[in-house]
């Protein structure tokens, strides 16, 4: 079923904004809980755009530019907080005795 107007996308677009802006929260509290949350709310979001992607690619007749802008977005922000979690682990091992 085709995207049946931008109303998805832009929400999806707007999304990968405020997980952009909680992604550097997170690296910035280093709290692992946190970070592992923001982490499952990311790959949620992920699914999403695909989905959304795969609807607009099958003729919707949208651009999927913002789509594609988000997607790369949200795969920064994992990557991100992976070495932030790399960080903290590491930390934690030079740390406890």
């Amino acid at each position: 079923m085709p995207i049946q107007n931008g109303h998805e996308i832009e929400q999806l677009s707007i999304t990968s904004y405020e997980l952009e802006e909680a992604t550097r929260k997170a690296r910035n509290s280093a709290d692992p809980k946190v970070i592992r949350e923001l982490q499952q709310q990311l790959r949620d979001v992920q699914e999403q755009i695909q989905d959304a992607r795969g609807k607009a690619i099958n003729g919707s007749g949208t651009s999927t530019e913002p789509l594609f802008n988000a997607q790369l977005r949200v795969e920064e922000c994992q990557h991100e907080l992976k070495r932030a979690i790399t960080n903290l682990d590491a930390w934690e091992d030079n740390v406890s005795p």
